[in-house]
């Protein structure tokens, strides 16, 4: 008795909208290459209470490659506001880059921006929705900064925005641990003076003297150096974070034809009895194994692109499963049939295991 109340569980509706797989799995690491400076810009926005108790937006722009990030308290979330910083405190300073990568939010996403990018000859991606690793470098930058400010002296939080720029400097001036030199470098090929040079005049020392070519030569000459060893570093340093990672990747591909089920994220938050899955069933319709990204669709037509860290496999279940609850009356439930597993419910697999992924932006038409 007590193998077949498992077995039912494990295989009912209800149980597998409410519950989510234990323990969770994750597909292996899957890491965005760039070998050059702005080939890829990626931008977010990072929030944060000011002095008021009111929320801050800080668009925060940065460059894959170099690591250079620059971070723009802004008055709200707008489309236009993001196309003026752009504009104005990017573009216009660094030029145009090659491709800019973002989530999905309506700000990065709108007509405005879509416009802005085709005039400018930049083209556009986006991470699948609620998978925030697919930006995993300007989220990491984030989190950085959210710790650089929270280190401020209790007297000087208040005015955080007015700091923003002062961490950003400090940050784009320090060695980054993924390329080995400081972003500043690898994007200006020299080092900022800083006041501590002209503390101990160690910027004074240097008389050497040259012409306009000698200087381009030198330069070109030390930024192909920085830029072969930051390569490698970054190539050496991705190899050790993909193969931790990895180690506790678990779990299988899906296949077209396979039936899953899409996370509840936007039920999420407060909602504390909110099912952690959708009740709609969606086929899988197209692939990208090495991306970990899926097209399906459900039984109206209705298609999205998801990645397979939101979805749930469930070819285990009947083929006339109502998730909805609709087909049940929880007053008239006949016990027997219910504990009845072979007619109620079909065989599963015996090591059914879920596999989520680490991803890119979607490429997919």
């Amino acid at each position: 008795m007590e193998r077949e109340v498992r077995y039912y569980v494990k295989n009912c509706g209800r149980c597998v909208l409410s519950k989510t797989p234990e323990p969770a799995a994750r597909a292996p690491m899957e890491s965005i290459k760039t070998t050059a400076p702005l080939e890829l810009v990626c931008i977010d926005f990072w929030s944060a209470e000011d002095h008021n108790n009111k929320s801050v937006d800080v668009l925060v722009i940065t460059d894959h490659f170099t690591k250079l990030a620059h971070a723009f308290p802004c008055r709200d979330q707008t489309a236009k506001k993001v196309a003026r910083t752009l504009w104005d405190k990017f573009f216009c300073v660094y030029g145009f880059p090659k491709r800019i990568h973002s989530d999905q939010g309506t700000s990065f996403e709108s007509d405005l921006i879509t416009e802005l990018l085709e005039l400018a000859g930049v083209s556009k991606s986006h991470t699948t929705p609620y998978h925030p690793m697919g930006n995993g470098g300007t989220e990491r930058f984030n989190r950085t900064l959210g710790s650089m400010l929270r280190s401020l002296p209790p007297r000087q939080k208040h005015k955080w925005p007015q700091m923003v720029q002062t961490m950003t400097f400090v940050y784009n001036c320090t060695a980054h641990e993924t390329t080995g030199f400081a972003p500043f470098y690898l994007m200006f090929g020299r080092v900022p003076r800083l006041p501590v040079d002209l503390m101990f005049r160690s910027v004074l020392l240097d008389d050497t003297v040259c012409d306009y070519g000698a200087f381009v030569d030198s330069l070109l000459k030390d930024l192909k150096s920085a830029m072969s060893v930051a390569q490698r570093h970054t190539e050496s340093e991705r190899r050790h974070q993909a193969t931790q990672y990895n180690k506790r990747a678990k779990g299988q591909s899906l296949s077209v034809g396979d039936r899953v089920l899409v996370a509840n994220k936007a039920c999420r938050g407060k909602r504390k009895l909110a099912d952690r899955w959708g009740d709609t069933i969606f086929t899988v319709v197209a692939t990208k194994p090495a991306l970990h990204v899926y097209r399906i669709r459900d039984s109206n037509g209705n298609e999205k692109v998801v990645h397979r860290n939101l979805l749930l496999g469930v070819n285990f279940l009947p083929l006339d499963e109502k998730l909805d609850g609709s087909s049940t009356d929880d007053d008239e439930v006949d016990v027997h049939s219910t504990l009845d597993v072979s007619h109620s419910v079909r065989a599963a697999p015996s090591d059914t295991v879920f596999c989520f992924p680490f991803g890119c932006r979607c490429l997919f038409p």
